[in-house]
């Protein structure tokens, strides 16, 4: 169910999403709180299950990992989808991971030392994560 969300929560939301870090203070001085009220309205987001958690997003290029691809996953069946997430949130070179509608089940994005490190998460998924077939294409740049 979507959660209804007055202009304060919302104004918190994009502040949140253009920088995560922000102190309670900052926050509520943004969007006209105190500290407490701001903690408290983002403490009822998270309650809510509005905010899902706080994240750092890396910058691919600028890790030392030297491969970085996508890969489209499609399962042997539906019942796979609880098998594959498990192994996905594990495995250290798994980046991000979208279920989506279309062709592929999933979108992969992998960060890898080299081809074999890809070649291995591959047949990890194949062999023990219920994926049928993979489509994998590599990241050149990130415009």
């Amino acid at each position: 169910m979507a959660a209804t969300l007055d202009s304060t929560d919302a104004a918190i939301l994009e502040l949140l999403r253009q920088d995560a870090r922000l102190s309670f203070r900052e926050l509520g001085e943004r969007v006209n709180l105190s500290p407490n009220a701001a903690r408290d309205r983002v403490r009822g987001l998270l309650a809510r299950g509005v905010i899902t958690g706080f994240h750092a997003h890396v910058d691919p290029g600028r890790i030392d990992k030297r491969l970085h691809a996508f890969v489209d996953v499609r399962l042997r069946s539906p019942d796979h989808a609880a098998q594959f997430e498990r192994l996905v949130r594990a495995h250290p070179n798994v980046v991000e991971t979208v279920h989506l509608t279309g062709s592929a089940d999933y979108l992969l994005r992998a960060s890898c030392d080299d081809p074999t490190q890809l070649d291995d998460l591959i047949g990890a998924m194949k062999e023990t994560g219920g994926v049928r077939d993979t489509q994998t294409r590599l990241i050149l740049r990130v415009v």
